[in-house]
């Protein structure tokens, strides 16, 4: 919080970021709420629900881009005008009559979005590496977290509640997405003094073609033990935990019993506790947790992991996996932050997006081949086996987790481990 009132370059970048949230959290709920009115409906919130995860898929290009880009405000700039000019371009054609290509070119307009913030959120790695003090950039990166998911929290909500107050006129949305990124590219032009200033020196020479940086990025990762010891050990745990929300929902459909009055409702709590776990977890930076390494804190979430297994198959009660469920968030909200903050102090900043992508990309590799195992054995058997297998692996992970924590240490750091000194505001 200090460092959002006191430093403008970082509070300019959170500001944008959070507008540009706003954008994408009211858009997302209310595409699927669109896609439901289809003709095709089952196949339309299908393709809806599939789209989200190809900008992530194309992370790893557009954060080599994002290394490459010299002008790096400016070009922040014209992404956030960039997606306002989809947005006008979808209140337009969203007014056309429903059909298939009608469909598939407003999904293409969200998908380039979302590309286009991907773009936009690699240039500001090494501007925040440079804004920042190196003793601030966790707390910061954790509060940057905590506000990003809360924002995310409440407008998703709201989405779902202002299209009915709305009519339903899509297209009204659609121009309410378009302002929220004029407001952060306006908000990125009045600090473009401080920002410019973050800016890494252009470097002379020939840039380095985007298979050549992927490559020397991947180098890089692999003869940095610790890097990538936890990205692996990340890809691992997302594959379990990737799973968990799909075969909750899962086990409430066939256990009606374990409801808190009806189905929505319940789902709603949990999601709910989940968010607010997450926020808490970056929120509240300094808890003592700090003190632990990276793969003890991947352990604890593994333990926790395992309480939210057994409160289904085992002590079969809503309370405990709401409580679990609460502490897994909670640690994931310390890790992501953790995580991001070794990576911007070890990364050489020109590398920094690239590298980013290979994260998002290691993440999401888990994510289809952890629910295809738990939800065919949930569908094939039942949720109480895919529950204790996803116990049994998890406790392995964090048989394994431990005894990593003994063997790679966390990379050690002083306060003078920055490219530059911080920058007069």
């Amino acid at each position: 919080m200090h460092e959002y009132l006191t430093n403008r370059g970082y509070r300019a970048i959170l500001n944008a970021s959070l507008l540009s949230g706003i954008g994408d959290s009211l858009y997302n709920i209310v595409f699927i709420i669109y896609a439901a009115t289809m003709p095709f409906k089952s196949l339309a919130v299908t393709l809806a629900a599939m789209a989200t995860s190809v900008p992530t898929m194309l992370s790893l290009l557009t954060g080599s881009l994002a290394d490459r880009t010299h002008a790096k405000t400016r070009h922040m700039v014209a992404t956030r005008l960039g997606q306002m000019l989809l947005f006008l371009s979808l209140a337009v054609m969203i007014l056309l009559p429903a059909s298939f290509p009608l469909f598939l070119s407003l999904l293409l307009i969200n998908i380039v979005s979302d590309s286009l913030g991907q773009y936009g959120n690699g240039l500001t790695l090494p501007l925040l590496h440079r804004l920042i003090p190196a003793k601030e950039l966790n707390t910061a990166l954790s509060f940057q977290s905590a506000t990003s998911s809360t924002v995310q929290l409440v407008f998703q909500g709201l989405g779902a509640s202002l299209i009915v107050l709305l009519n339903h006129n899509y297209a009204l949305f659609g121009l309410l997405n378009a302002l929220t990124f004029l407001l952060a590219a306006v908000t990125l032009v009045f600090r473009k003094k401080q920002l410019k200033q973050a800016e890494p020196p252009v470097t002379t020479g020939k840039s380095q073609p985007v298979i050549g940086n992927i490559r020397a990025v991947l180098k890089f990762l692999t003869g940095n033990q610790f890097l990538f010891a936890v990205i692996l050990f990340a890809m691992l745990v997302n594959t379990l935990g990737s799973s968990v929300d799909g075969l909750m929902n899962i086990t409430l459909v066939q256990e009606p019993d374990l409801w808190l009055r009806d189905f929505g409702t319940t789902v709603a709590i949990i999601n709910v506790v989940f968010s607010v776990g997450l926020i808490f977890g970056a929120l509240f930076a300094k808890d003592g947790l700090q003190r632990l390494s990276t793969f003890k804190l991947l352990s604890l979430l593994m333990a926790a992991i395992v309480g939210l297994s057994s409160s289904f198959f085992l002590l079969h009660s809503i309370v405990a996996a709401l409580g679990f469920s609460f502490m897994t968030a909670y640690l994931m909200g310390k890790i992501n932050p953790r995580l991001a903050t070794v990576m911007m102090r070890q990364v050489p900043e020109q590398q920094m997006g690239t590298t980013a992508g290979v994260v998002n990309l290691a993440a999401l590799i888990g994510m289809p081949v952890g629910q295809v195992i738990f939800f065919t054995i949930a569908n094939l058997a039942s949720a109480h086996v895919s529950w204790i297998v996803m116990a049994g692996l998890a406790t392995g992970l964090f048989l394994v987790l431990i005894w990593m924590s003994t063997k790679i240490l966390d990379p050690v750091f002083t306060d003078s481990d920055q490219y530059s000194p911080r920058l007069h505001n």
